[in-house]
């Protein structure tokens, strides 16, 4: 996360890090828990993605939150473990 101590270039420039890495497969908590609760087809299909890069296993009955947690829990556990 951004420090508001640093210059306004280093936060800029942290933004695209964690920017980058949302988009290649290290995705936040908070992200991670809008997709569950938005509940369209396609973040449904980003969880279930999210899940097979990470091995956590479900069906269509788990629960979405409970799936984002899931797979933040075995993000954190091995952090390059979905990352191409």
């Amino acid at each position: 996360m951004p420090n508001s101590n640093q210059d306004p270039s280093d936060q800029k420039q942290v933004g695209h890090a964690y920017n980058w890495l949302g988009d290649h497969g290290q995705i936040g908590y908070e992200q991670l828990i809008k997709l569950a609760q938005a509940g369209t087809s396609e973040s449904i299909e980003r969880l279930h993605e999210l899940a097979d890069d990470n091995n956590v296993s479900y069906d269509e009955t788990t629960d979405p939150v409970q799936l984002a947690e899931e797979i933040y829990s075995a993000m954190e556990t091995d952090g390059n473990t979905g990352v191409e």
